[in-house]
């Protein structure tokens, strides 16, 4: 299996920390628009996987307040995207937002959160999506099944332009050319492969930016071809070489593909 690896290893160096161990971080997202400030997952937080999350420091960092927040879209319900949902008295982290995800997730993770995110429909501010299904005017959520039952990924368009923030679909550079390899968490592995070869199609053919929160650096890139190799897709980060390049305080996660 190592040998399987050894062409990645060379192609993207900054995702791996050793021959034996991959890079990775949790990232969440803040998109603004007109319609208001939309935040994309809540990462680690003391009412899920445990303290240790930065994300109201970053969020501070970037001018943005928790009651500023209007929209939490959580991709899926996994402790490492929800952490930042819910204080530990019960009530919402950003008071102002209207929390959105999956009826499908819900129903699926619901019964096992607990205080993590019970709240959220106790307070009224949960919106259950079925399906794809505008969540702004720019906003669209896109189901991409498979890492979980009712995850999705959230498809930006504006200007003309499409991103995609597209939560744990995509969780390695390495994945852009081998679909078929999942990760331990991928819950149903079949439907996540089925799930991923669509998304990379798709966002290849369309030249969609991609906003992947477990890649190593900002998780921007692209799927592109290989002149050399147009056959295959690759990963094209969209970080500066330096900032690919800088990566030592990047959490590391060890394993490999399953």
């Amino acid at each position: 299996m190592e040998d399987q690896w050894e062409p990645y290893l060379h192609r993207y160096p900054w995702a791996f920390a050793d021959r034996e161990t991959l890079r990775g971080r949790v990232g969440s997202y803040v998109l603004r628009s007109p319609e208001g400030t939309v935040l994309v997952d809540t990462g680690v937080g003391p009412q899920a996987t445990g303290a240790g999350g930065k994300l109201l420091v970053e969020l501070e960092n970037a001018g943005v307040r928790p009651e500023g927040v209007d929209t939490v879209f959580l991709t899926h319900l996994h402790g490492d995207h929800l952490g930042w949902s819910v204080k530990p008295d019960g009530e919402p982290v950003f008071p102002e937002a209207r929390y959105v995800t999956q009826a499908a997730e819900w129903e699926i993770s619901a019964p096992y959160l607990g205080p993590a995110v019970a709240a959220l429909d106790d307070l009224g501010v949960l919106e259950l999506l079925d399906g794809e299904e505008p969540v702004g005017e720019e906003l669209t959520a896109i189901p991409t099944p498979g890492h979980s039952p009712g995850h999705s990924s959230l498809l930006v368009s504006s200007g003309g332009e499409q991103a995609l923030v597209s939560g744990d679909a995509i969780v390695h550079p390495a994945q852009a050319t081998e679909p078929t390899w999942n990760v331990h968490f991928d819950m149903d592995k079949e439907q996540a492969a089925r799930t991923r070869e669509m998304l990379l199609a798709w966002l290849e053919a369309d030249g969609i930016t991609v906003a992947a929160g477990h890649i190593p650096g900002s998780g921007f890139g692209r799927v592109v071809r290989d002149e050399e190799e147009p056959e295959r897709r690759y990963w094209m980060t969209l970080d500066t070489a330096q900032e690919a390049e800088d990566l030592s305080g990047t959490d590391v996660f060890r394993g490999g593909r399953s």
